[in-house]
């Protein structure tokens, strides 16, 4: 790296400290002690979800809760997007989508059931057959942190509702 790098480095770097900007953290544990994960049959986001909830300070239980969280109805699709003059498939799109509902520990509803999608397109290189199933393995987990962090998102909202509203 160049002086002149370095140096565009650093003042980037400053900048960005001295405006004050921080990585979006997630506080959910003051408003849900607990939260209970209900995922169906086929339905495998509950391992990321979970993940995400304890880094956010929530307790996960596996009886009563505060809060409950409904995954129903996880499907994957890949299809072809767009093709050569050959005929033969250029690029896949994946499409990712999941039910997703959130009541509170007696069943009152807190958020309805919405239907969450995630879609990533991937390019096919016929001559990198192993990068090309390495880009597509990447921009699914890439959809599905996205899935993931629209459901923290939903539940960091509710949080601030009922803490509001106390």
């Amino acid at each position: 790296m160049t002086r002149r790098a370095r140096v565009g480095a650093w003042i980037t770097f400053l900048a960005i400290a001295g405006c004050g900007f921080q990585l979006r953290t997630w506080e959910l544990a003051a408003a849900f002690e607990t939260v209970r994960i209900d995922a169906e049959r086929g339905v495998d986001l509950d391992a990321d979800l979970a993940r995400a909830l304890e880094s956010a300070g929530v307790r996960l239980v596996d009886a009563d809760a505060d809060v409950v969280v409904r995954l129903t109805d996880q499907n994957e699709d890949w299809r072809s997007v767009s093709v050569t003059r050959g005929a033969r498939t250029a690029e896949y799109e994946l499409a990712l989508q999941v039910s997703f509902a959130v009541s509170d520990g007696e069943g009152g509803e807190l958020a309805p059931a919405q239907v969450l999608r995630a879609e990533r397109v991937a390019r096919l290189d016929r001559d990198n057959l192993i990068g090309s199933s390495e880009e597509q393995r990447l921009l699914a987990a890439e959809a599905r942190d996205d899935l993931v962090g629209r459901m923290v998102r939903v539940l960091d909202a509710l949080s601030r509702h009922d803490a509001d509203s106390r």
